[in-house]
């Protein structure tokens, strides 16, 4: 695994101490790393909704009959 480091201000680091102690996580490593992966799942699956309504509108204007009656004369 790759170290990173991050820098948060007294208070957050003291709230992020209780969060972790309260909510039984192993580490703060373990904590952030779960945010980061959630994150990423959420981005990719956002992502992958976005393309699947841009495929149904383009559906939409590309499986059309009034189009397969003009082009198909000339394809």
């Amino acid at each position: 695994m790759k170290t990173i480091t991050i820098k948060l201000p007294e208070e957050e680091a003291h709230e992020l101490d209780i969060f972790i102690k309260n909510k039984n996580y192993p580490s703060k490593s373990e904590f952030i790393r779960h945010l980061i992966i959630d994150k990423l799942d959420k981005t990719k699956k956002e992502k992958i909704g976005w393309m699947i309504l841009a495929e149904k509108s383009l559906n939409k204007l590309w499986d059309n009959k009034k189009d397969d009656e003009v082009w198909g004369k000339y394809l």
